[in-house]
Formats: structure tokens, C-alpha cells, sequence
């Protein structure tokens, strides 16, 4: 069974669009809820509310630093595996991602067949691609996989592990599984159980375009700064529906699935026209003397 996890610290805006988005495309699946022990009373709302139709989970202790970059991301994904069943296919989110079109049931058959058929089959990313990424990116489509493969052999992450995946509980327990504190940890891990992560054909997530963030759980100076030069709110994206839906499914191969290309702001969405184009998916994205800052607070801190 396909089963959406989630993980949410402190946006109470993001996690509420992102429920409304599975209740609208994916009714029919289960919904995990990690929060990473939020202290916003908006947040903490729209987790009470959850809970009358989904699973909610606050670790009450996560085996976190509030230096790490993900702050406690990596605890919990450790708790969703350890708390799902060897049948689920665990699809993770974060609370500034969305779904983007129908899921369906088929959808999820053709996640289960693609995993039975070997063994050696770890991760399949399930994002839309970042248009920031383009240049860098070697996606290489494999038509005997109907799949696309990210030969980027030299980069951190990416090419065999990705923090936003779809895995199969039982594949990773039987390989004695267990999340490092950093994505290239991970990348490496799978690189030694796993073949080559996978990229699905025809996505069905994407992030929302210039969403404010938590670095370690902080808001730096700089995360603060970068906000404001990308300009960064609330922009949750239009679902593909009915015919436009069947025109991304039936797209040509060639065609790769780049979320600029394909989805949109909504339309009554305030301010649609600031958002810089390719999106920007983190206020320190392209400022290394931002990243710099923020690293330098964070130790002082």
C-alpha cells in the first residue's frame, strides 16, 4: 500500500495546503503526519485537526542536533520506518510539497510491480525536477524501465538516494536500513545496498516555489535576508486535472518532467508574478556569502 508521510515543523499554511492536496488527489491512501514537535499554535491547529482523519506523530525526544541543516528530518525518517508496515511503500513529503495530479490506485500497482521485480531496487524519486537544476542534470531516459536516471556519479546526493522517495518498508528492513544524519550518507549507503534510484516518469509531487524555511530549526539573519530577496510567501501550485493530466501522462519521453514547464501558481494566488523564474526553493539558493552567514550564526549560536 502506498502511504504518504509527511513531515512539518512549525507552517501551518504549507502542512493545511499539503493535506487539502492528498484529500483532493489521493483520497483512497493512508497519511502519516511526523511533526517535529512544532510550537506554532496555527500548526499545531491544523495537526489537531489531522488527526480525526490521519495518523499524528510528535516525538516527544528526536536524536537530532539543532545544528544539522534538516534538524531533526533525519530522526524521523528513521521513526516512519521503524512505525510502517513491511507491505507499505513509505512516500515521503515535506510540508512544502504538494500533489499535483490524481493519484490512483494503478499508480500505486505500477510503484508495487516496479519494486517486486528486483531485489536490488532501493529508492524511486517521485518530484517533479527543479528547473534551477537543468544545466546540471543528466537525466538519461531507460526505455526497458519506462524510467529516467540521474548519471551524476560525483554529486552528493541525487543519483541513489534522495530525501524525497518512495521506498518499500520491507526492501529496506531486509537490507538493515538505517538513515545517517546527512543526504550524502544516505547517497552512499544506497550506493552500496541498491541500484541507481530511479526518477518516475510522471511525477506526482512537486515543491511549492519559494517557500520560507528552517535551517536547524533556526531563523538565521540570513535565512531572513534571502526571504526577502526571493521575495518567498505562500505560493501553492494548481493541480492538473482531467485532460491536462492526460496530456502530461501521455507526454513524449524526451519531454522531461521540469515542474516550471508543467505546473503553475494558482491563479488567485497574491503576488504570482514576483516569483522568479526558474523557482527558487530556498532562501539561501545561489548566495554562497548567505549560506556563509547563516553557518557563521548558527556556530556562534
Amino acid at each position: 500500500m502506498l502511504h504518504f508521510v509527511i513531515f512539518s515543523y512549525n507552517r501551518a499554511d504549507f502542512l493545511a495546503h499539503c493535506l487539502d492536496s492528498i484529500r483532493y488527489c489521493a483520497p483512497d491512501f493512508p497519511v502519516l503526519i511526523i511533526d517535529d514537535n512544532s510550537t506554532d499554535p496555527a500548526t499545531i491547529d491544523v495537526l489537531n485537526q489531522a488527526q480525526k482523519d490521519y495518523r499524528v506523530i510528535q516525538p516527544t525526544s528526536p536524536d537530532t542536533s539543532l545544528n544539522s541543516k534538516h534538524g531533526g528530518l533525519y530522526a524521523n525518517l528513521q521513526l516512519a520506518l521503524d512505525t510502517l508496515g513491511n507491505e507499505d511503500l513509505m512516500c515521503t513529503l515535506q510540508d512544502d510539497m504538494q500533489l499535483t495530479r490524481p493519484v490512483t490506485l494503478d499508480d500505486a500497482q505500477a510503484l508495487e510491480d516496479w519494486f517486486a521485480s528486483d531485489k536490488k531496487r532501493g529508492f524511486v524519486h517521485h518530484a517533479f525536477l527543479k528547473g534551477s537544476e537543468r544545466q546540471r542534470n543528466q537525466i538519461e531516459y531507460v526505455a526497458a524501465d519506462n524510467l529516467y536516471y540521474n548519471r551524476r556519479p560525483d554529486s552528493s546526493a541525487g543519483a541513489w538516494y534522495s530525501d524525497i522517495f518512495i521506498a518499500s518498508v520491507g526492501r529496506l528492513r531486509a537490507n538493515m536500513w538505517q538513515f545517517g544524519g546527512r543526504e550524502s550518507i544516505n547517497e552512499q549507503r544506497a550506493r552500496q545496498l541498491f541500484l541507481p534510484m530511479a526518477y518516475w516518469r510522471s511525477p506526482f509531487v512537486a515543491w511549492l516555489p519559494a517557500a520560507p524555511t528552517w535551517r536547524g530549526k533556526r531563523r538565521t539573519l540570513a535565512l531572513r535576508l534571502g526571504e526577502q530577496k526571493h521575495q518567498c510567501g505562500f505560493y501553492p501550485l494548481a493541480w492538473m486535472q482531467g485532460q491536462e493530466a492526460e496530456r502530461f501522462l501521455a507526454r513524449s519521453a524526451d519531454t522531461l518532467p521540469y515542474a516550471e514547464d508543467f505546473l503553475s501558481i494558482c491563479d488567485n494566488v497574491a503576488n504570482r508574478d514576483q516569483v522568479q523564474t526558474p523557482w527558487v526553493y530556498h532562501p539561501l539558493q545561489g548566495s554562497r556569502w548567505l549560506k556563509w552567514l547563516n553557518s557563521l550564526e548558527l556556530k556562534l549560536r
